[in-house]
């Protein structure tokens, strides 16, 4: 995601990602009144001193997200090394420890994320947060969902470190979201709708309705404004994710199936090589899936959970581009008054 220059790039971007040319308001700041002032005559110098002050005065204000230290973290993780077993540390032979396909592994990995969750009477309600509980919060959830991700072996030993990134900063959000939908209904059942909720971390659920981020820190918009651009989203996870999992009741291989369905979404900076070994490792879990229903559960003929498996993952890949949208638009018109370093990671829904 770039910011176009000039207003007529950015004019000619949102034709493109489907504004009705119409009603696109160059000049639209959401937090003013779209009466046009009259202006009296200014002298050109006084003008250029007070715009220069303006832009001194904006860049003293600005506040710096900045992910990169992040990101070492990341590829630290997704480098390729061999684990040592606890058979290999004590001497034994390696043979006996136990081999985990990628599905195996993927789940391994997800129960392990999940296993710190508090109790329900322990968990909190997030009110507002401001821009360092997010920025925090961000950079925890990151680094976990990319812990996760590393157990998919096929993608670690095939993909050189930059399209391993890239196809994780692309959808980690995306998975993430899931994740905690299927987490909410899984700890907390039917109370996720009567309460209209949804875990974020393992210690803190967003009130739908209620929970707010401070992003008067570093936009004009108002807080609430900003809520309700992305308010509709989350009911829509809620109504057409949400409830059709519910009545699915998920394993967590199904979570896991799901979540790697994600997987390259959205394919900007991807390589056609890298495509290729996506579509080839998704097969490999579409086999390990079979192997899984036939031997470790009652579904014999499964092939209509897959399908509604496979709706949901449309589901949420569709809400998701929509969401994309208002996201692309927001930085088209450098709303954001913050130096952020990565787009992508600076997404709270």
């Amino acid at each position: 995601m770039y910011r176009s220059i000039c207003r007529w790039c950015r004019f000619e971007k949102c034709k493109e990602i489907g504004m009705d040319p119409e009603k696109v308001i160059l000049d639209y700041d959401p937090t003013t009144s779209q009466k046009v002032p009259t202006m009296s005559k200014m002298d050109p110098e006084l003008l250029k001193e007070h715009s220069s002050e303006l832009e001194k005065s904006k860049n003293k204000m600005k506040m710096k997200i900045d992910f990169s230290e992040l990101v070492e973290k990341i590829e630290e993780i997704f480098e390729t090394k061999k684990e040592t077993t606890e058979e290999e540390e004590d001497g034994q032979d390696p043979s006996a420890s136990v081999y985990l396909n990628d599905l195996q592994n993927l789940t391994k990995g997800l129960q392990e994320f999940r296993a710190p969750i508090w109790s329900k009477e322990e968990i909190q309600q997030l009110g507002m947060a401001d821009m360092k509980k997010v920025f925090d919060w961000l950079n925890a959830r990151i680094r976990k969902f990319a812990k996760w991700f590393s157990h998919a072996t096929y993608l670690m030993e095939n993909l050189p470190m930059s399209q391993k990134f890239q196809l994780y900063r692309t959808s980690w959000n995306v998975m993430r979201i899931f994740d905690r939908i299927a987490m909410t209904w899984k700890h907390y059942g039917h109370e996720m709708f009567e309460g209209n909720f949804i875990l974020i971390s393992d210690d803190t659920v967003m009130m739908v309705n209620k929970s707010l981020v401070h992003i008067e820190e570093i936009s004009e918009m108002t807080d609430d404004y900003f809520w309700r651009l992305f308010q509709p989203f989350i009911n829509k996870y809620i109504e057409e994710v949400a409830r059709p999992l519910s009545e699915l009741d998920l394993t967590d291989e199904e979570v896991v199936f799901c979540m790697v369905n994600i997987l390259g979404f959205d394919v900007t900076g991807l390589t056609p090589e890298t495509l290729e070994i996506l579509h080839k490792f998704k097969e490999i879990i579409s086999d390990q899936m079979h192997n899984y229903y036939m031997n470790s559960t009652n579904f014999k003929m499964y092939s209509h959970r897959i399908i509604k498996l496979m709706k949901l993952v449309n589901t949420m890949t569709t809400i998701a581009r929509k969401k994309a949208k208002i996201k692309e638009v927001i930085w088209i018109f450098d709303i954001y008054k913050a130096e952020i370093s990565d787009p992508y990671f600076f997404q709270m829904f």
